[in-house]
């Protein structure tokens, strides 16, 4: 009789326990914000305004200008694992500078355009809140032959990722942008300073990587 209400102990306590395994693994799938084998698709765009200054001669001579930076951009990832994206960030910015030194204030805005391509990758919390990545490379001023550029970018941001369906979400970032550039006489340019942007996504095949997952 003991040994038989031992078994039957010891066989509730194994079905409880495989119950409550498989409740807690359900939960954790839940709770990822983004499944993976999840797509991301979409882009945002963006702006900054900054105060720059350029060394236009050997002898340190600057000239100071303002600048405002339109940026838009296509972000396309695949998530490698849950929350965790990885993908290609395509850039591209208009710049239209305006020099603010006394003797050069009529002077019409001098007007520029980049593109550049790189990897990023994000990450998010439960609450919708991600953290976000990148480093770019490319041309500056690839419209105009005679004043091409290489140029290079790096950026660190976060976000917010509202969701208004399962597929769909809404997308404020702001992050800090470091660009450079090399003209062809080796004088180098810099700038950095904060960007805000707001972007839409589309996540494809979120439902169904969720289901695999249960499914496994």
């Amino acid at each position: 009789m003991l040994k038989r209400i031992f078994t039957l102990s010891i066989s509730l306590l194994l079905i409880f326990s495989s119950q409550a395994w498989s409740q807690e693994n359900e939960s954790s799938l839940i709770r990822a914000k983004v499944k993976h084998g999840s797509l991301l698709l979409g882009g945002n765009m963006g702006g900054n305004y900054l105060v720059t200054s350029k060394e236009v001669d050997d002898l340190g001579t600057k000239v100071n200008a303002r600048q405002i930076n339109f940026i838009m951009r296509a972000k396309n990832g695949y998530f490698v694992r849950e929350d965790l994206a990885v993908g290609l960030d395509l850039n591209i910015t208009h710049k239209s500078s305006k020099i603010t030194d006394f003797s050069d204030s009529k002077r019409e805005p001098n007007r520029e355009t980049l593109a550049l391509a790189g990897p990023f990758v994000r990450y998010y919390l439960l609450n919708g809140v991600f953290g976000e990545a990148s480093a770019l490379i490319g041309l500056h001023n690839f419209n105009d032959a005679n004043k091409k550029h290489k140029a290079l970018e790096g950026g660190i941001g976060i976000g917010y990722a509202h969701f208004i369906n399962e597929k769909f979400s809404l997308e404020p970032i702001i992050s800090m942008r470091y660009f450079q550039k090399k003209d062809r006489d080796g004088k180098l340019y810099q700038e950095m300073g904060p960007t805000i942007g707001f972007g839409l996504q589309v996540y494809l095949l979120r439902k169904k990587a969720h289901v695999i997952k249960q499914g496994l």
